[in-house]
């Protein structure tokens, strides 16, 4: 039988959105960013976010002319049947190839960091089971559960971070500038994906308590992550400097120089405990949200009993490159590149079209009457 999804409250909304989004401090994206502009990565965050603020200010502009519908209703009311069904169907594939390999990065970590032993496919294996497991339960749970870990998510996070200050240096920020202020402009504007996710949530409005919650909690979100992401990055850099150019998993390493004096050497286990709980609702949200993509393009009404099987496809994308080098250097540039380009593009397309067809005049004409 079809379960019946609750409303999301704000905090629920906004927890989810922040282990979401805010996950990426802990993957392969510091040093990227540090690859890009050396010293001045942390600045990349604060101006994606500006740009990323107009976007999803144009997204929820438009999503406000159509009331309890989703995303994908509203692209297809937009833009017709069947442009809407192709522009659908793209930000579905992106989606699927961005669950599936950032899924295969955090496998990558677990091993390289925690079970060097463990072949690779069981740990895969089991963490996608754990995360179908919770898609299926519905949404409601979903963001009860990351109500009931968001705090220890983030005090972990602080906690590893104000330790990791004991062997850092605040001389590594300096050149402030980096590579170059204009190198710096280029490259927050390049990646905008860090902010991409926040598009997906459009797709559960209809199952959050107000349009009011989700702009404040859109807002929240954004202002929050952008500030996690920045200094986040600035202690990585002040810890490790210019070796943060080669290390793929700064936050794992940056865990390993911390201790609780000379008695507890070695509490990276609890970072890693916590971690991996918000590991595990972010891949439960992905799985529940591209689900829900499908379903609606497909017109399966009940769609998550597809849960599993999306899984098990991305499990099988994941585990098409042999090495993680492959995956960071080679495959998530190339879906980091697809995903910021529909963050840019869609609120943009979707807002100029409201606008032509009159849409907002008749909003407008409705509200007066």
């Amino acid at each position: 039988m079809k379960q019946q999804p609750g409303k999301l409250g704000i905090r629920e909304y906004v927890s989810i959105a922040i282990l979401m989004v805010g996950a990426k401090v802990s993957e392969d994206t510091p040093a990227k960013l540090y690859n890009q502009v050396q010293n001045a990565a942390w600045m990349i965050p604060i101006i994606a976010a500006g740009i990323s603020f107009i976007l999803l200010f144009l997204l929820i502009k438009t999503m406000s002319l159509f009331q309890d519908k989703n995303l994908f209703s509203v692209i297809q009311k937009l833009l017709g049947r069947y442009i809407g069904f192709f522009v659908c169907l793209l930000i579905l594939v992106i989606n699927s190839f961005s669950i599936s390999f950032d899924s295969r990065t955090y496998t990558n970590i677990i091993k390289t960091f925690y079970f060097p032993t463990t072949p690779n496919v069981i740990i895969y294996a089991l963490l996608m089971a754990v995360s179908t497991y919770g898609a299926k339960k519905g949404i409601q749970h979903i963001g009860s559960v990351a109500y009931l870990i968001i705090f220890y998510a983030v005090l972990s996070l602080y906690l590893a971070l104000f330790l990791s200050t004991q062997e850092s240096s605040i001389q590594s920020l300096l050149p402030i500038w980096g590579s170059g202020k204009l190198e710096i402009l280029k490259q927050g504007t390049l990646n905008l994906s860090l902010f991409s996710e926040l598009l997906l949530f459009a797709m559960i409005t209809p199952y959050i308590k107000s349009s009011k919650e989700f702009r404040k909690g859109i807002w929240i979100a954004l202002v929050y992550v952008c500030f996690q992401l920045s200094v986040a990055i600035m202690v990585y850099i002040c810890l490790l400097d210019t070796s943060l150019q080669g290390i793929g998993y700064p936050f794992h390493t940056a865990i390993r120089f911390i201790s609780l004096g000379t008695f507890i050497p070695n509490i990276e286990i609890v970072f890693f405990v916590i971690w991996l709980l918000a590991a595990f609702i972010r891949f439960t949200a992905f799985l529940y949200i591209n689900a829900l993509m499908f379903g609606h393009l497909f017109k399966i009404k009940d769609f998550e009993f597809l849960i599993p099987s999306l899984a098990t496809l991305y499990l099988l994308i994941g585990s098409i490159p042999e090495s993680a080098i492959e995956v960071i250097l080679g495959i998530k540039p190339i879906i980091s590149y697809a995903s910021g380009s529909a963050f840019i593009t869609i609120p943009i397309i979707l807002w100029l079209v409201a606008l032509v067809k009159g849409e907002f005049k008749h909003a407008k004409n409705s509200n007066s009457m």
